[in-house]
């Protein structure tokens, strides 16, 4: 192995010891950059509403100055994160092109506030459906039959779908080792189908078909690095807006905010949200995902909750994944 950053190649005694990436003089270089990065990341936590909503524009601004109005687009989730975004970005540019991926996973909630959004509020909206190469609609059943269930986290599933994939038995040790290594306690479920590829096929792939097809050259997220590990990772190696930088453009004005910012706004502003909200939902998303279930309270989690508010859909996750749920030790009735 070489260090990411001199190419130096790595041994034993060169190798920085908290990040295996890097050898040892730019790994500390390294770790004082990402040090630097989190105070700053807590200082633009630590800043009151009005002053994140205009550092939120200002980021806007930005993306559109560098690739023009005509280039960028919201990737729309018609969640209340990027609902806030959208109602945001819509008072500076009132056209500004939104993109939202049907992964055929979607709550009911979610369909129908984006059909408001066209056509009450004004929004400029293209809906894109997944497909595969022979166009045939991708739905939630055939990419887990194909790639695996999207369970426990997105780096979980990861480590295991690379481990079941593995092309030799040194390689298939490596992925075993960073399992044990980084998630132990997922060991046991090595051999069972879980993946990652569900997001990529049902949602990321089709938006970035759609934005090349229309020329477009840099998405605006709604994502809060607040979320989970891996977006304040990124966060931490890229900060908000990061241009020519990595394969895809991007714009994430709302990377600083929290959960509290987004409700705040929602309410300050009266901005309309799913209705899923009100019935106990704290994310909208694909209804039968699997990433952070595990962590939700016994007797309220997401799956038991959609049979209280979604039978039909509940009947259909049953029949369909309820053997995979028991298995993997997740509650569902």
């Amino acid at each position: 192995m070489i260090c990411k950053n001199c190419y130096t190649e790595l041994t034993s005694k060169n190798t920085y010891p908290l990040d295996h990436r890097y050898c040892i003089k730019c790994g500390e270089e390294h770790s004082a950059f990402l040090s630097d990065r989190r105070q700053t990341l807590t200082s633009l936590r630590n800043m009151n509403l009005d002053s994140k909503i205009i550092q939120t524009k200002y980021l806007i601004r930005e993306a559109v100055a560098v690739f023009g109005l005509d280039k960028v687009y919201i990737s729309y989730s018609g969640g209340k994160d990027s609902t806030v975004l959208s109602h945001i970005s819509k008072a500076m540019y009132p056209d500004i092109l939104h993109i939202f991926a049907n992964t055929t996973n979607e709550y009911p909630e979610t369909i129908q506030h984006i059909k408001w959004e066209q056509e009450e509020n004004h929004t400029n909206i293209i809906t894109v459906i997944p497909k595969d190469i022979h166009g045939d609609i991708w739905t939630f059943k055939k990419v887990v039959e194909k790639y695996g269930y999207p369970m426990f986290s997105k780096r979980v599933s990861n480590a295991i779908r690379t481990y079941q994939h593995s092309l030799n038995a040194t390689t298939r040790q490596h992925s075993l080792d960073y399992i044990n290594r980084n998630f132990k306690k997922y060991e046991k479920y090595k051999e069972l189908p879980i993946s990652d590829k569900c997001c990529d096929k049902l949602k990321k792939e089709p938006l970035k078909r759609k934005a090349k097809e229309l020329g477009l050259e840099c998405a605006i997220l709604g994502i809060l690095a607040s979320e989970s590990y891996q977006r304040e990772k990124e966060w931490l190696e890229y900060g908000c807006n990061v241009f020519y930088e990595r394969k895809d453009n991007q714009s994430r004005p709302l990377s600083f905010w929290t959960d509290e910012d987004i409700l705040s706004y929602i309410e300050r502003f009266n901005v309309k949200i799913p209705k899923l909200y009100e019935m106990g939902y704290t994310r909208n998303g694909c209804m039968y995902c699997g990433f952070g279930v595990h962590l939700e309270k016994d007797g309220c989690n997401r799956y038991q909750r959609l049979k209280e508010t979604h039978p039909r859909q509940y009947s259909y996750f049953i029949n369909n994944f309820g053997t995979l749920m028991s298995k993997f030790e997740i509650h569902i009735v």
